[in-house]
């Protein structure tokens, strides 16, 4: 009897003893399995605050370039220490500033201060910008407007091409930035384009706008990330290429593509530019680039010394755009007319003073109906810069309209 108890009482240990070591291994198992899992969990949570992290890369050759245009000096040359030393370069800075700072004294400086006041709710928006008949003119449109996501530009001139100093001769290097003066000779006196003088000056081996869209940027606190020549495809997509890639404009519309980081902005911000024509009667051949134009949401649009397209017949797409496609638009009175806008129903706000247009225009640019509302309303604001075609007397006009 006692050997059966012994016996029982040996069992029943012995079972207690393997469920307590079962129970002690499961256990394991199961932290074993946690810390498994947490880190994984740990392991992904890396991985994604390294994805979250990660900053836009810049280029420092292309920024270099666009520093050397601008009559600036970056830190990283880009491997171009040898350029920046040379006699032609170091005399290109010394004149290049001096230009600058006359502009930004007569004309960039007052312009930020009144787009601070006028217009800090735009600024405060995410917007895309819609600039017609811009050709290279960046510096206005970034002044008025610094955070917009894409600047959508357009004018006849070519993209063009940007050169590798470091392999060019000292006697180009210096000529090149000597023809970089001269093509922003207008902005530096005018603060617009003549196209007529731009399509003989971005015919030197200064090629295309894209130089000069490089030097608007880096004397706006910009660095380059990348540039891209582009050919929008049917549906309005665009194709990337290298900057050199030949491409047939018969096809569909070519374009260039640059993107650049802002000083102290996280989020890069993209130009893209196209030297086409786009008259009424050549649009219906570009349907791509409606398409391109309409797959921005929120735009406002920019217009400015447009040689007054947007009064003409032959320039209703344009307008259109403008009108249908927009919510917010900024011109001098070259852009759609007042009486247009009204009809429209849009809000305008008026700035300045309305005088007749400079005699290089016909009588049909001059808008009545705009100079009676300047007489009329009381809270129109004076303007301490120049703007548009009367870049010469305080006779500029600012219209600042927002569609209801």
């Amino acid at each position: 009897m006692k050997q059966n108890y012994y016996l029982a009482l040996f069992a029943f240990c012995l079972l207690i003893g393997l469920q307590a070591c079962g129970g002690e291994d499961k256990g394991s198992n199961t932290q074993q399995g946690t810390d498994t899992t947490t880190a994984k969990n740990a392991k992904d949570s890396a991985q994604t605050k390294a994805v979250t992290k990660k900053t836009t890369s810049v280029n420092p050759q292309l920024t270099a370039h666009a520093y050397l245009f601008a009559g600036l000096t970056p830190e990283n040359k880009g491997g171009m220490d040898q350029v920046f030393g040379q006699q032609g370069a170091k005399q290109h800075l010394k004149l290049f500033g001096q230009q600058w700072q006359k502009l930004e004294n007569t004309r960039l400086r007052n312009m930020r201060k009144w787009r601070d006041t006028e217009l800090a709710k735009i600024n405060g928006e995410t917007h895309n910008l819609f600039y017609p008949f811009s050709g290279p003119d960046f510096i206005n449109a970034y002044e008025f407007f610094p955070n917009c996501d894409n600047y959508l530009m357009f004018g006849l001139e070519k993209v063009g091409n940007l050169p590798d100093f470091s392999k060019e001769s000292a006697a180009f290097v210096s000529g090149y930035l000597s023809n970089v003066r001269n093509a922003l000779g207008e902005i530096f006196q005018r603060n617009y384009f003549i196209t007529t003088f731009m399509g003989s000056e971005l015919n030197t081996n200064v090629q295309g706008v894209a130089p000069i869209l490089f030097t608007f940027l880096a004397r706006t606190n910009n660095q380059i990330v990348k540039v891209e020549k582009i050919q929008l495809q049917k549906d309005g997509t665009p194709k990337a290429f290298p900057l050199d890639e030949k491409l047939d404009p018969k096809k569909s519309v070519v374009g260039l593509m640059i993107e650049f980081l802002g000083k102290g902005k996280a989020k890069p911000q993209r130009i893209y530019y196209f030297g086409t024509d786009v008259r009424d009667a050549q649009m219906p051949k570009k349907m791509e680039l409606s398409k391109f134009i309409k797959s921005f949401p929120h735009k406002i649009s920019f217009v400015k010394s447009c040689q007054y397209t947007l009064h003409e017949s032959q320039f209703k797409v344009m307008r259109n755009l403008i009108l249908n496609d927009t919510e917010a638009v900024l011109q001098d009175d070259t852009g759609v007319r007042y009486e247009v806008l009204k009809e429209n129903g849009w809000k305008v706000k008026l700035y300045g003073k309305y005088a007749w247009p400079i005699a290089d225009f016909g009588k049909y640019t001059y808008q009545p109906k705009l100079k009676q509302a300047f007489a009329k309303d009381s809270s129109v604001k004076p303007l301490n810069f120049t703007y548009g075609y009367h870049w010469n007397t305080d006779n500029t006009s600012v219209i600042l309209a927002f569609k209801k």
